[in-house]
């Protein structure tokens, strides 16, 4: 399927009977016809020729031939035909209309009534086949209808024999006809025009359904091969534990087995309850439990239970939070700044983050968690928070994991009406941070800032 342009309008399909060389062709032909055999007939009634009715039509005709070669050696482009020929368009029909009335009221009146009546008979055939050859000019069409069917009617109505008045009558009734043909036309072609833009549309959406459902099976099938690894590991050890258990003799070396087996058992457990607690978070089977939370107090609370593992990698872990309150899930938001840690302990290789709380704008709060360490890479940036993707380490090597830390993250954030984030500003290290609004609840709780380093 052809993409939309990048002006957001695709003229072949917006506009699909705008001038086009075989209508020109067509219609001038028919032109030159009738007026050839209009002439053919009064070639003996030198008082119907008139010098400037002829002069014109000569005229006109050589415009209309010049005005066809033109556009047939440029084979203009769809926009080129609305932007410019259209208007060449309207110019060809008014100056046709023209013609036609020049006919009406200066060679008809001097013309027998069997000549009248034939050149009516031609006039009467202009004007489908304008409608026919663009039917998106409606207001030209409309003009044409007036201006040449109810000038003949009138003209014949005028007349004396009965034959013309009948045969006015005949024209004013396709004169309605033709009026609400063009409307109809015109109606038709724009409801053409908008159901193809919706099936279009449509199917660019379902390109895009299609695209993401690969891509979330590519990654739930990622997810299958990491977790059936990663799992696989810990299960292995527990039976190489085991075993080691009942082949060690009473003493120490069957207690490491026992302890290898309970610590094996606890890594599986751990893999199992991230990983179902994002496909919870997936599922939408997460209901927020929201009361007043102070930040204050909040978040030296949750850099004391990482303390052990910073404390054990050589990593200072410090609290700046001034003491405002939001109304948040006390266990979600635990939950995803613990993530955020957790990310920065396993990946950032640094050696201090700054676990931070301060006003954003007028009307938000944000959570910062800040490290000192690798920083994320431009690439990984785009995509760090969407679900199973991993990111590369230092160097380019490939973290661990299942991919689902920083989703979750994002998740949660979502669970509580906040975003999250990575600031780009940030140079050495990567700048975390879950935004919330405050919404006259991010209030302080004591007048001043607090600040601490967790030890």
């Amino acid at each position: 399927m052809r993409p939309p342009p990048a002006n957001g309008e695709d003229y072949a399909i917006t506009h699909p009977l705008r001038p086009i060389i075989v209508a020109s062709v067509l219609s001038l032909l028919q032109f030159i016809l009738t007026c050839g055999l209009i002439y053919a007939g009064l070639w003996d009634n030198p008082a119907a020729q008139i010098p400037w009715v002829m002069a014109y039509i000569s005229a006109f005709v050589v415009f209309w031939m010049a005005a066809t070669l033109i556009m047939a050696a440029r084979r203009p482009s769809a926009e080129e035909r609305v932007v410019i020929w259209r208007w060449v368009a309207i110019a060809i029909i008014l100056g046709s209309h023209i013609a036609c009335l020049g006919v009406i009221w200066e060679v008809m009146p001097r013309a027998s009534t069997g000549a009248q009546l034939m050149i009516a008979l031609f006039l009467v055939n202009c004007i489908p086949a304008q409608i026919i050859c663009s039917p998106e000019n409606i207001s030209a069409n409309r003009s044409g209808v007036i201006t040449v069917l109810g000038s003949l009617g009138v003209f014949l109505i005028t007349r004396q024999p009965l034959v013309e008045r009948l045969a006015a009558f005949y024209v004013l009734g396709i004169a309605v006809l033709m009026f609400v043909l063009s409307n109809t036309l015109n109606r038709t072609v724009r409801e053409t025009v908008a159901a193809r833009l919706a099936s279009d549309a449509a199917a660019r959406k379902l390109d895009q359904m299609l695209g993401e459902v690969a891509a979330q099976r590519d990654a739930s099938t990622k997810f299958i091969a990491s977790a059936s690894h990663d799992l696989g590991q810990p299960l292995q050890a527990v039976a190489l534990f085991f075993d080691q258990s009942h082949r060690a003799p009473q003493g120490a070396l069957r207690d490491a087995a026992v302890d290898g087996v309970r610590n094996a058992l606890a890594a599986a457990d751990e893999l199992l309850s991230h990983m179902l607690g994002h496909l919870r978070l997936e599922a939408d089977a997460v209901e927020p439990h929201r009361s007043s939370v102070n930040l204050a107090v909040l978040l030296p609370r949750v850099a004391a239970r990482h303390q052990p593992l910073a404390s054990e990698r050589g990593v200072r872990l410090r609290v700046a939070a001034h003491p405002l309150v939001l109304a948040l899930d006390p266990s979600l938001i635990e939950r995803a700044l613990g993530n955020l840690i957790n990310n920065a302990l396993t990946h950032s290789h640094g050696r201090r983050i700054l676990l931070a709380a301060r006003r954003h704008g007028s009307d938000a709060v944000r959570i910062w968690v800040v490290d000192d360490g690798v920083g994320v890479s431009r690439i990984d940036a785009k995509h760090i928070f969407e679900d199973y993707y991993q990111g590369s380490g230092e160097h380019g090597v490939a973290r661990g994991g299942f991919g689902l830390g920083l989703a979750s993250v994002r998740r949660l954030a979502l669970l509580m009406d906040g975003v999250a984030g990575l600031d780009p500003r940030w140079r050495g290290g990567a700048a975390f941070y879950l935004e919330f609004p405050s919404d006259g609840r991010g209030r302080r709780a004591v007048p001043r800032a607090v600040g601490r380093r967790v030890s």
